[in-house]
């Protein structure tokens, strides 16, 4: 489920999971995820041994989606000590 589906042009599928394989989240690459309805996902991040669970509802996918993948790579950094 982590790996790219075959049928698919863009690594950004696996069997089930979305994957980070383009790298558009602030995230490691093998990040898998769970995505829902008005920004709810589920990041699945190896590399660290994160599992991110952001829930709730926000309107304005470009907005909305920005603020998130702000806070998923200030959340890497201080994992990283940066």
């Amino acid at each position: 489920m982590s790996a790219p589906a075959p049928g698919w042009h863009r690594p950004v599928y696996g069997g089930l999971f979305w994957i980070n394989g383009d790298g558009a989240w602030n995230l490691p690459k093998e990040t898998y995820l769970m995505a829902g309805g008005g920004g709810q996902n589920v990041w699945i991040d190896p590399s660290h041994q994160l599992v991110v669970v952001r829930m709730g509802q926000y309107r304005g996918s470009g907005p909305g989606r920005w603020t998130t993948n702000n806070a998923l790579r200030l959340l890497v950094q201080a994992l990283e000590g940066k």
